[in-house]
């Protein structure tokens, strides 16, 4: 049986190279062969990448470097797909700008069309080792985003993280209308009374997703706007890795919390696509 793959795009500039530092590492974890793509309209000689962005071949021991001519975004995604990939890792925009961005074009296009998790690295992180302590899951309720357990799961096992699974209750939302949602206790200011129960019938409904027995799971819950409390949360825990279900549509309203959370976050962010 092949080994999994983890591929990293890079476009021959520094900022791409945030990626690897998560790469190496999540490669690690799955016993995967990291491997590395430049696409570019002419195909370039592994060398001359390798030269723009100053590694060298012993700095890539074990990994594989790919070149193409194409279209960055699809040579990407053909690459993933070719390759069976597990994961693509990339940095969320290398264009260097004022203003700060959500995503670049690149990492946008392969986000919504690649064939697995995408792990979003923003240029800020640098590419200092990354240690995963501690992940965060933030969970509506719905069983579309329970898409996010068992990648979010398994990681935690494999790595002895503590997985911090996160409910916000926004102020005046909606219940979801998503059949089979659990939504948080209606009466949080007699928290002593609901929270137990709901946090043992929840964690029972992620258990049937995923076993959770071997894990080091804490459920928390926050009041405010989704993406203002991920984010604060993800801060006050430290959290090495945020894993986000999302499905799959950007434009417009959509997607708001995915957009803020990679616009600002400070750490990593899994993306998992909740296939309908």
């Amino acid at each position: 049986m092949n080994a999994p793959t983890v591929l990293v795009p890079l476009d021959g500039t520094e900022r791409a190279l945030v990626a690897l530092p998560v790469a190496k590492r999540l490669a690690e974890i799955a016993g995967a062969t990291l491997h590395l793509v430049h696409v570019a309209r002419e195909a370039m000689p592994p060398e001359a990448v390798l030269a723009s962005v100053g590694l060298n071949s012993a700095e890539l021991r074990g990994s594989v470097l790919h070149t193409k001519a194409g279209d960055p975004p699809s040579g990407i995604i053909q690459a993933a797909s070719e390759r069976n990939a597990a994961l693509i890792v990339m940095c969320t925009h290398t264009a260097r700008s004022g203003v700060s961005k959500t995503i670049g074009r690149t990492a946008l296009a392969v986000l919504k069309h690649a064939p697995c998790p995408v792990v979003l690295v923003r240029p800020e992180r640098g590419v200092a080792p990354w240690p995963i302590r501690r992940i965060l899951l933030p969970h509506d309720g719905t069983p579309t985003t329970s898409a996010a357990i068992r990648p979010a799961a398994e990681l935690a096992r494999n790595t002895e993280a503590e997985l911090v699974v996160l409910h916000v209750a926004a102020e005046g939302a909606r219940a979801p209308a998503e059949q089979g949602s659990l939504t948080a206790p209606r009466y949080m200011d007699q928290p002593q009374h609901e929270w137990p129960a709901w946090v043992g019938e929840f964690v029972e409904r992620l258990g049937c997703v995923c076993p959770l027995e071997s894990l080091k799971v804490r459920m928390a819950l926050a009041h405010g706007a989704p993406a203002d409390e991920v984010l604060r949360v993800a801060a006050e825990q430290s959290a090495d890795l945020i894993v986000l279900a999302w499905r799959g549509e950007w434009e417009g309203e959509h997607a708001a919390t995915l957009k803020s959370v990679v616009r600002h976050a400070t750490c990593p962010m899994m993306v998992i696509r909740a296939r309908e």
